[in-house]
């Protein structure tokens, strides 16, 4: 007996020693915070609330949530991509920027870049002081470097710009950011950049269909970061879980990059992420949680994704006529390949009212396009691909059977009929990339690089190993020890028995 609880001890001992090296990193964007005494004071909510995806009404329990998870799990760092506020409300910063102010207090480093929602009108600085707490500042906007954890440089990028919902960033910010990813690869520091927008495509042509997801000059910016050596990028703002590569395929380096888009709690299906930052300084372990339950809601899954059925349903005719829209603008493309007299014949086949175009998209794409927002917001698509292949293929036979209901009239002769074909077809063409792209998770669908990054828990390198000591073997009585990561916390498993990090059984 005396052997045993001693090999017992030694075995914890030993199981937790790589963590003491390992540093716990806690990931969570776009909690929109909003206290509920404004919510309470605010007569038109209700109205407000009709049209989102977002369950702002539970934003400060939700908030307190996640503070409470990172007080009782002590990461050493806590990162947020931005939209900390609903709309920049002065008691909403006072609310998240006291929450910090206490995991600071606690020892935890807190590092935060403003969203779209969080600007103008706040004194980011003087909020958020732990952000800025022994970083190099940018002149000209709240971006920033600073190194929380020895050997990891963070750069926090601020895109915010004046006009809402668009990210851009000056060539002096840009300068400054690609200056400090220099200085840090000089040290020989691993590198996390952070930007609310978007900066890859995580399906092919998102950027296309929804143009303020991405940073402006995207591409370029990619381009200058990889090439200074940083090779992960944090980001927010689309409210959907993904992870994606984009690889240099010039031939002229090796360079990659890969960003971390992670889901607002506030919408389906609540997620948070835990980024464990090898002892070797150069690999990052990714795992993907979430709000669980609150304490009127035992079940948040299940609210959150009936919720989002409803109120998706809710935001489909906004959603529709800018679809349309778009579509309208490929009449002057049609018109310089074909010609302006079939561009003008088009043209004509497309209602011309809101009303026709609401109930069109209805009747055709309805509950398949809202089912394929959730399939999305679920993330690693691929390991569905029944119910993803069953979702294109309700896409295309929505898209056939409307383009037929609008041209079928207009287009009555042998000629145009030829014509229709061809546009029906060419219109398949077009819609097949992103929805593929997106149905099986693969960003270059189709091309000679296709890629698939694991969405929720994949382990990343992000910069160049460090020689470390080798870990102590385990004697061999125990070699069936096994150490499992959950929730950020070090769990051992021997002999069907499970030992926190201390050597205490739980289970």
């Amino acid at each position: 007996m005396k052997k045993s609880i001693f090999t017992l001890l030694v075995l914890g001992l030993l199981c937790t020693l790589p963590m003491r090296a390992q540093e716990r990193i806690m990931l969570f964007a776009d909690p929109h915070v909003y206290p509920q005494a404004l919510i309470e004071a605010d007569p038109d909510f209700d109205t407000y609330m009709e049209g989102q995806r977002k369950m702002v009404d539970l934003s400060e329990p939700i908030w307190h949530a996640l503070m409470d998870t990172a007080k009782k799990y002590k990461p050493s760092l806590v990162l947020i991509p931005g939209d900390l506020t609903r709309d920049g409300e002065a008691e909403s910063h006072a609310l998240v920027s006291q929450s910090l102010n206490e995991l600071q207090e606690l020892g935890i480093r807190t590092l935060v870049i403003p969203g779209n929602h969080d600007l103008p009108g706040a004194n980011w600085e003087t909020l958020y002081p732990g952000t800025y707490q022994d970083a190099v500042r940018d002149e000209d906007s709240h971006t920033y470097a600073v190194e929380p954890l020895p050997g990891l440089t963070v750069i926090g990028i601020d895109g915010t710009d004046d006009k809402a919902g668009i990210g851009k960033m000056s060539k002096k910010t840009l300068a400054f950011v690609l200056a400090q990813a220099d200085s840090a690869n000089a040290k020989g520091n691993s590198i996390i950049a952070m930007c609310h927008w978007q900066i890859l495509e995580h399906f092919d042509k998102q950027g296309t269909l929804e143009s303020s997801c991405r940073m402006k000059e995207a591409d370029a910016l990619r381009d200058s970061l990889m090439h200074h050596g940083v090779h992960l990028v944090l980001t927010g703002h689309f409210h959907v879980n993904g992870i994606t590569t984009f690889r240099d395929t010039t031939g002229l380096t090796q360079d990659s990059l890969v960003e971390i888009t992670t889901g607002s709690p506030i919408t389906y299906p609540c997620p948070y992420r835990w980024l464990t930052f090898a002892k070797n300084q150069a690999d990052i372990a990714v795992s993907t949680d979430y709000i669980t339950s609150l304490e009127n809601i035992p079940d948040m899954y299940t609210y959150s994704r009936e919720w989002m059925t409803e109120h998706a349903q809710n935001m489909l005719p906004a959603l529709t006529l800018r679809a349309w829209a778009k579509a309208e603008s490929m009449t002057d493309k049609l018109a310089e390949q074909f010609g302006g007299t079939v561009a003008a014949v088009v043209k004509a086949c497309l209602p011309t009212d809101d009303a026709t175009k609401i109930a069109l998209t209805e009747k055709y794409f309805g509950s398949t396009v809202i089912e394929l927002y959730l399939f999305h917001s679920d993330a690693n698509e691929n390991e569905r691909p029944e119910l993803g292949d069953s979702l294109a293929q309700e896409v295309y036979k929505g898209m056939d059977g409307m383009m037929h209901e609008l041209t079928d009239e207009k287009m009555d002769n042998v000629i145009m009929r030829s014509f229709q074909e061809l546009l029906i077809n060419t219109a398949m063409d077009v819609a097949e990339e992103p929805v593929q792209s997106l149905v099986e998770d693969i960003t270059g669908w189709k091309s000679n690089y296709p890629d698939r990054t694991d969405d929720l828990r994949p382990t990343l390198r992000i910069g160049t190993p460090k020689e470390v000591e080798a870990i102590p073997e385990l004697i061999p009585e125990d070699t069936n020890c096994r150490k499992r990561l959950v929730n950020g916390q070090l769990f051992i498993e021997r002999n069907g028995a499970i030992y926190n990090a201390e050597g205490k059984r739980i289970r």
